[in-house]
């Protein structure tokens, strides 16, 4: 069985190398001055998961521990995902955009994104802002158990705990739709390979194909991670961990105990916080 800590670990690590990712994204898709609101709209989603992996990293150690291994491991593979996911787009878009220059799109550039590569870059949008909702919803469960870190369940966490259930919930429903929708397309994607009469050029279906399939993958990871998050968002769940933390701050030490002659009589250094020390039993 996989270490819970080093599960962990990688999952913070990944975070490092996909702010690289969307950030090297970022600004190829910023240097076109002239491009399509398409584009315009993908600079948007980008832009949003650098955000959302921002505030990922701000997550601590203790709280990832006490999500678990299970979201760890399913974090990291849909960070990994992302990542990958605007590293292909990056290579697309350069290729794209290779008669340009200085970000001024030539004109059979910019019929190449803005017309016949538009549902491309829509794809791309989807899983963008996918990744985003995900990343968004580790975040806010993260935040829900650092809450009760030194306190009860209150009504007020009560009312968070509801509040980010229907919002994991109403998260995977979308999730599925996306699935369903994703898997036709794969489907229907196969079928036209063996259409001679399909007018997509090869290497353009090859990408278009690459794509789905890329983001069908990142879908999968993302919708596994949705069930480990409602688990965790689950009132027991959080409460567990509200006792853990309490009953790890609370422990009592007591040292330096004798005992005297007749085991008769007794001497207390100080009594603090919880910390009994210099006690000593001693004769009459």
């Amino acid at each position: 069985m996989a270490d819970p800590l080093s599960i962990t670990a990688s999952a913070v690590g990944i975070i490092v190398p996909a702010l690289h990712g969307t950030r090297l994204l970022l600004e190829d898709l910023q240097q076109l001055k002239d491009a399509p609101k398409t584009v315009k709209r993908l600079v948007e989603d980008v832009h949003s998961v650098d955000t959302a992996l921002k505030l990922l990293q701000r997550v601590e150690e203790r709280e990832w521990g006490l999500l678990g291994a299970g979201i760890a491991e399913q974090s990291e593979a849909t960070i990994s995902s992302c990542t990958q996911a605007c590293k292909l787009f990056r290579a697309d878009l350069q290729k794209w955009t290779r008669h340009s220059e200085d970000g001024k799109l030539a004109w059979l550039d910019r019929a190449n994104v803005g017309f016949f590569k538009k549902d491309q870059i829509k794809a791309m949008s989807e899983q963008l802002q996918s990744c985003k909702l995900a990343i968004n919803l580790i975040v806010g469960v993260a935040t829900l158990y650092s809450s009760v870190r030194n306190s009860h369940i209150t009504d007020e966490i009560k009312n968070t705990i509801s509040i980010k259930q229907d919002e994991v919930k109403g998260a995977i429903t979308t999730a599925d739709k996306q699935l369903i929708v994703l898997e036709n397309k794969v489907e229907e994607m196969n079928l036209s390979d063996d259409d001679e009469e399909a007018a997509t050029p090869a290497e353009g279906k090859a990408e278009a194909s690459r794509q789905l399939k890329e983001e069908l993958k990142a879908l999968e990871a993302s919708r596994k991670l949705l069930d480990e998050l409602l688990s965790k968002a689950q009132e027991d769940a959080v409460a567990k961990a509200a006792v853990g933390n309490q009953s790890s701050s609370t422990t009592v030490s007591v040292g330096n105990i004798t005992f005297g002659k007749d085991n008769k009589g007794y001497q207390a250094g100080y009594v603090a916080g919880g910390d009994f020390r210099g006690m000593r039993f001693g004769g009459q």
